[in-house]
């Protein structure tokens, strides 16, 4: 694997396997139009919300992916991911491990507003699943600032779950990006070995595929260069 390079990534990527507008290979030649260095692609698990991939179908998912590594994969690194909507509109009880993939991102988490399950009920989960595990687009700060802190951000570390920063603007509260709002959790983030990723979360506007500098300037504001090191060290060991 290449070594990390600022703002060449973006590991929240949609195409046509679920709702995204661009197939991968259109997104991949994007990509590397775009001179980035690592992305990936994390189309929609099986959920009643959206167009999304059933889990009979995961397996042609991961071929076509891991023929898009091998044919342009000395051009860019490719990543396998899938996106979990953690609430009712999910069959969890039947949830796959997900052995073949990279990193498995998990939205709603303990989010009322989108029914989402606990973090209890990941957490119990995730002993069943292979891939490295990521808490997706989580408002933090609504969703756990009530919580004592240290004892929320040692279960993360503990059970191995990594925090996304998503650059999606229907991840704002009037503009302003959930991690932003969340800055005294990751203030003290940053003394735990809790893996950070950052995705644009991009699904039709091709343009925004290295739409990223926002969240690498937050990382460098609070200094959470540690923690976006891990989470490339723990995805990159992990790759299928």
């Amino acid at each position: 694997m290449r070594p990390y390079i600022s703002s060449m990534i973006n590991f929240h990527i949609h195409s046509t396997w679920s709702d995204g507008l661009y197939t991968p290979e259109i997104i991949v030649r994007e990509a590397i139009k775009k001179k980035m260095e690592k992305i990936a692609i994390t189309d929609h698990y099986e959920t009643k919300k959206v167009n999304s991939v059933p889990k009979k179908y995961l397996k042609m998912y991961v071929e076509d992916l891991k023929a898009l590594r091998r044919k342009y994969g000395d051009k860019i690194d490719i990543y396998i991911g899938i996106e979990v909507d953690f609430s009712p509109r999910t069959n969890i009880d039947n949830l796959p491990n997900f052995e073949e993939f990279d990193l498995v991102l998990f939205e709603y988490v303990q989010d009322s507003l989108w029914d989402g399950y606990p973090l209890w009920m990941l957490l119990d989960k995730r002993k069943e699943i292979d891939a490295f595990v990521i808490l997706a687009h989580n408002d933090l700060n609504k969703n756990f600032g009530d919580a004592n802190i240290d004892a929320f951000l040692r279960v993360l570390e503990s059970d191995r779950i990594g925090v996304e920063l998503n650059t999606s603007m229907n991840y704002t509260k009037l503009g302003t990006y959930y991690y932003r709002l969340a800055e005294d959790i990751f203030k003290e983030m940053k003394n735990y070995k809790i893996p950070i990723s950052v995705g644009s979360d991009m699904h039709e506007d091709i343009e925004r595929v290295d739409d990223v500098k926002d969240a690498l300037s937050f990382i460098q504001e609070l200094h959470l260069e540690d923690n976006l090191k891990l989470f490339l060290k723990e995805v990159s060991e992990n790759e299928g």
